[in-house]
């Protein structure tokens, strides 16, 4: 058995514009968030929110639950560990070169199972227009870690170790794909998913 990691790196990369197609059958996924630091409730929403508005074209309905949940999840369930601070209060961390987040794969599967790397992230996005406002910080950083959430969803979702050209599936982000405009997947990448969703049943 051999364990591999899907990366999300940071990067400066050119995004191509995305064409997204219409209606497909919806899909439910739970992720259940399990932060083993500090962290904003604000920027956990924010990455909620936003994760769920890039993944719904591709037709996954995202919920989240912050640890265990107490009921049955209906459709496809995650885990997603969640390291470091994850909040923009205090002093900023230093640069950390390095994935802002990752997947496991054992042969030749992405297992439900992902990783965010929230003191990278907060590197990342630190000097962002308005990220010295608490509020408006905590905002950004977690537009930031959805961006990385969904990009990781992808790759589990799809069942690929594969990275998209462009978009959300492209293999790293730059500071402003992080935080600015929107940052979509792109059409290969959503048939990908739909793919992989029939693969599954």
């Amino acid at each position: 058995m051999t364990l591999h990691y899907v990366r999300c790196a940071l990067g400066v990369t050119l995004v191509a514009a995305t064409s997204l197609a219409a209606k497909s059958p919806i899909t439910p996924l739970t992720a259940v968030i399990l932060p083993d630091g500090r962290y904003s409730p604000v920027a956990l929403r924010e990455m909620g929110r936003e994760a769920a508005n890039i993944l719904k074209k591709s037709g996954v309905a995202l919920q989240w639950r912050l640890q265990v949940p107490s009921q049955a999840s209906e459709g496809l369930l995650v885990v997603v560990m969640v390291h470091g601070r994850c909040e923009i209060d205090g002093a900023a961390p230093d640069f950390r070169p390095g994935p802002l987040g990752w997947s496991h794969e054992v042969n030749g599967t992405v297992l439900p199972f992902s990783e965010l790397a929230c003191d990278s992230i907060r590197s990342a996005v630190q000097f962002a227009p308005g990220a010295a406002n608490q509020i408006r910080g905590n905002i950004l950083l977690g537009r930031a870690m959805g961006r990385v959430l969904a990009h990781e969803l992808y790759h589990i979702v799809a069942d690929t170790s594969k990275h998209g050209r462009g978009g959300v599936a492209q293999a790293a982000f730059s500071p402003r794909e992080l935080t600015a405009g929107q940052f979509e997947l792109q059409q290969s990448d959503i048939e990908a998913m739909r793919s992989g969703f029939t693969r599954a049943r």
